[in-house]
C-alpha cells in the first residue's frame, strides 16, 4: 500500500510521466517535479560543501548509506512539498515549515558551533541537559535565528511556487497519500534509522536528527535505551580507614571550567594580560607549564581530580572509589564544596550526594534560576566561600569550583581589555569569541586573587595550601569547532595548575621537586596524590591499598612525567557524543577522532599546535594502548 502510493505521488517526477511535454506557453510540470526535488538537492550540497573531505573519506557501503539517507530525506520533503500545495494545506504548510527549521536548521547551527551534525549518540548523552540546550539557543538567539532562517524560507516558499509555476494544486487525493507518504517516511527516519558508519556521523543531516530525536523519545521513556549509563549515577565508596598523621595542612584546591594553559599564566610571567591578577598576587607560586587532562569533559575529569583513579576506570570503580573529601574526613578534616556549578548538570549532584561535607554551596543556592551551562555567578560563590572559610574548623579541605567561564563566557563589561568581542560563534566569529573567551577568564582571575587574598588574611590563612586547576580546555575554531568533548588535542586538554602553599607542608625537598617539574609533561594523575601530600595523609598506611589504585604520583615526589596513559572523552562514566580518543607518552601524543581515517602522532614539544602529523609509526607502543580493552578505533 505504501509503495503504491509513493509511485503515485513521484510518478510525475519520471521522463515517462507524460507521452508529451506541455506547451511552449503552458505552465510547466517539469518546474514543479524539479521544485519537488529542490529541497534534497540543496540540503545535499550544502552538506557536500560543509564536509566533502569527510565524505571523500567513506568507503563505497558507507557512501551507499549515505546516499540512502539522501533519498529517505528526499521523500519526506518531496511528499511534505505535494501535499503542502493546496490552497487550504495551512497546517500542513506550517508543519513542513517547523520541520525544516529544527531538522535542517537546527542542525546547520549545531554545525556551526560543534564541525559535527546531532546524532543519536550526542543526544543521548544530553538527556539529562535538555534545560541546557534551551539557555544555549536562547543566548545565541541571533545565531539562531540566522540558521533556521534560509531553510524556513524555503519550506515556505516550495508549496506555494510549486503550485504557480504547475497552474494548479494537485487533486486533493494526491496531496492525502503525499501526506501519509511524507509521514511514513518521518516516521521509518525517526524510529527505524540507526546511524550508519563513517564515526556516526555519514546520513544526511536531516535524516540524522530525526533519528537523534527518535532516540531522545524512546530514552525518555524507556530506560532500556542506554540513557541511564550515560552519565555519573549514585556513588557507593568504599571506606576509608582512620588516618592519623603527625602533620595536617588546611587546603583549598580552586578548580574552573574550560580554561586552557595557552590563556593563563600558570608559571610566573610578565607580563600577563590574561590573568594579571593572581600573576601578581602570587609571584613565588610554583606553576606547571605541560600539566594536561586525560579528556576534555567536566565529568571525567572531575572524576580524575577527586578520585586519583584514570578516565578507562570501570564505572563501578569509578563509583565506588573514595574522593578527596572522604580522604579529608578519616584524617579529621572539616570538608566544603562551594560551585557556582549547576549540579543538575551531567547528574552531578546524585554523584556526589554522599560526600561528607560540613558545608555545601551550589549554584541552585546563589541563584534562583542559574544556567546549566554557565551556572550561577562565580563572583557569588566568592563571597560565600569568604564568609564560610573562616567558620571551617581547622584542618580543613575546601574545594571552591568556578563556572562562568563555560561558554557562553561571562564578561564584565566595565573590565573586557580584549576587543573586539562576540558571543556568537559562526566561522568568522573565531577572533571575537575568543577575545570574549580570554575577557571571562581575565573576570575569574580577579575573583580567584580577590579569593586567595580573603585565604590569606584570615586568622591561620598563611598555613593554608591554595591549589589551582582547570578541569580541561576549550577548542575555539582550531579544528572548526567551537567548545570542549570534541577532541584531545592540546587545545583541549592543557590546562593551567599551580601550587602556593606554605614551606612546612612541602617538606624539605618538595619545593625543589616542584621547581624540577615545572616544564615537564604531567597529567591530571597526579593531582589528588599531590594534594593528599600537600594536606600530609600520602604515607599513611591506612591508604596503602587505595595508592595502589592510584596511578599518578605526588609532585612534590616528582610526579609521574612520561608515564603512557589513555586519552578519552568516551567512558562508562559519561558517554561521548562524538568518539575521540588517543593516548600520551611523555611529549609524544597518538589520537584520532571519529572524522578520520587514521591515527595521528603529534610530538607537542616540537610541535605545540599539532600541526605535523607525524605519522602512527612515531608514536610506537601508544596504538596499542590507545586500542587496548576494547576501545579499537574512534573511526
Amino acid at each position: 500500500m505504501v509503495l503504491r502510493d509513493v509511485g503515485r505521488v513521484f510518478r510525475p517526477l519520471s521522463p515517462f510521466g507524460r507521452a508529451c511535454g506541455p506547451a511552449a506557453d503552458a505552465p510547466s510540470p517539469w518546474r514543479g517535479r524539479a521544485l519537488v526535488g529542490a529541497p534534497v538537492a540543496i540540503l545535499a550540497l550544502t552538506d557536500v560543501c560543509e564536509r566533502h573531505a569527510q565524505i571523500a573519506s567513506w568507503p563505497g557501503p558507507v557512501i551507499a548509506r549515505y546516499a540512502a539517507s539522501l533519498a529517505l530525506g528526499g521523500a519526506i520533503w518531496g511528499a511534505l512539498v505535494v501535499a503542502a500545495g493546496g490552497r487550504r494545506a495551512w497546517g500542513t504548510r506550517a508543519f513542513l515549515v517547523f520541520i525544516a527549521a529544527l531538522a535542517v536548521g537546527a542542525q546547520l547551527y549545531f554545525f556551526a558551533r560543534y564541525h559535527a551534525y546531532m546524532n543519536p549518540r550526542a543526544v543521548l548523552v544530553g538527556t539529562a541537559m535538555l534545560p541546557s540546550v534551551g539557555q544555549q539557543l536562547w543566548s545565541d538567539r541571533a545565531s539562531f535565528a540566522a540558521s533556521i532562517l534560509v531553510p524556513v524560507a524555503i519550506a515556505a516558499a516550495l508549496p506555494l511556487l510549486r503550485a504557480r509555476v504547475t497552474g494548479a494544486a494537485d487533486p486533493q487525493n494526491t496531496r492525502r497519500m503525499a501526506l501519509d507518504v511524507g509521514l511514513m517516511a518521518l516516521l521509518v527516519a525517526s524510529f527505524l534509522i540507526e546511524a550508519p558508519g563513517g564515526g556516526e556521523q555519514a546520513a544526511s543531516p536531516d535524516v540524522l536528527y530525526l533519528a537523534s530525536m527518535g532516540r531522545l523519545a524512546l530514552a525518555r521513556w524507556n530506560r532500556t535505551s542506554g540513557a541511564d549509563r550515560a552519565h555519573p549515577g549514585p556513588r557507593h565508596p568504599l571506606p576509608v580507614p582512620p588516618i592519623a598523621a603527625p602533620r595536617l595542612t588546611s587546603l583549598v584546591f580552586v578548580l574552573t571550567e574550560s580554561v586552557r594553559a595557552t590563556d593563563a599564566c600558570s608559571v610566573p610571567t610578565d607580563p600577563c594580560p590574561v590573568t594579571p591578577f593572581t600573576n601578581a598576587l602570587l609571584p613565588g607560586r610554583f606553576g606547571f607549564s605541560q600539566m594536561r587532562a586525560l579528556d576534555s569533559t567536566t565529568a571525567d575529569s572531575l572524576a580524575v581530580l577527586w578520585s586519583g583513579l584514570p578516565p578507562t576506570a570501570s564505572r563501578a570503580a569509578l563509583h565506588r572509589a573514595p574522593l578527596l573529601w572522604e580522604y579529608a574526613r578519616s584524617a579529621g578534616f572539616d570538608t566544603a564544596y562551594f560551585t557556582a556549578q549547576n549540579l543538575l548538570f551531567a547528574n552531578a549532584g546524585t554523584w556526589l550526594d554522599s560526600v561528607p561535607l560540613s558545608r555545601r554551596v551550589s549554584a541552585t543556592d546563589l541563584e534562583p534560576n542559574p544556567t546549566y551551562e554557565l551556572g550561577a555567578d562565580d563572583a557569588k560563590l566568592v563571597d560565600v566561600a569568604l564568609r564560610e572559610l573562616p567558620r571551617l574548623r581547622a584542618p580543613f579541605v575546601a574545594v571552591v569550583h568556578l563556572s562562568n567561564t563555560h561558554f557562553p563566557y561571562r564578561v564584565d563589561e566595565g573590565d573586557a581589555p580584549f576587543q573586539p568581542e562576540a558571543g556568537s560563534f559562526g566561522a568568522k566569529d573565531a577572533t571575537p569569541l575568543h577575545n570574549r573567551y580570554k575577557d571571562a577568564i581575565h573576570r575569574q582571575d580577579a575573583l580567584v586573587a580577590r579569593l586567595v587574598r580573603g585565604v590569606r588574611d584570615m586568622p591561620g590563612g598563611s598555613g593554608v595550601a591554595v591549589v589551582f586547576a582547570s578541569d580541561h580546555g576549550e577548542q575555539l575554531r582550531e579544528r572548526g569547532a567551537v567548545g570542549h568533548t570534541w577532541g584531545v588535542y592540546d587545545e583541549e586538554i592543557r590546562i593551567p595548575f599551580w601550587i602556593d602553599a606554605p614551606r612546612e607542608a612541602l617538606g624539605a625537598s618538595g619545593a625543589a621537586r616542584l621547581a624540577a617539574v615545572r616544564d615537564a609533561p604531567l597529567t591530571q594523575l597526579d593531582v589528588l596524590p599531590t594534594l593528599l601530600d600537600l594536606m600530609g595523609i600520602w604515607d599513611a598506611s591506612p591508604i596503602a591499598r587505595l595508592r595502589r589504585d592510584m596511578p599518578g604520583q605526588s609532585l612534590l615526589r616528582g610526579g609521574s612525567p612520561g608515564q603512557p596513559a589513555v586519552l578519552t572523552n568516551c567512558t562508562e562514566l559519561f558517554a561521548c557524543a562524538f568518539r575521540n580518543w588517543g593516548a600520551l607518552r611523555g611529549t609524544r601524543k597518538l589520537l584520532a577522532t571519529q572524522n578520520d581515517t587514521a591515527w595521528k602522532c603529534f610530538d607537542v614539544a616540537q610541535d605545540p599546535t599539532e600541526s605535523n602529523d607525524l605519522g602512527a609509526a612515531a608514536c610506537a607502543g601508544l596504538q596499542t594502548l590507545a586500542e587496548a580493552d576494547s576501545r579499537g578505533t574512534p573511526f
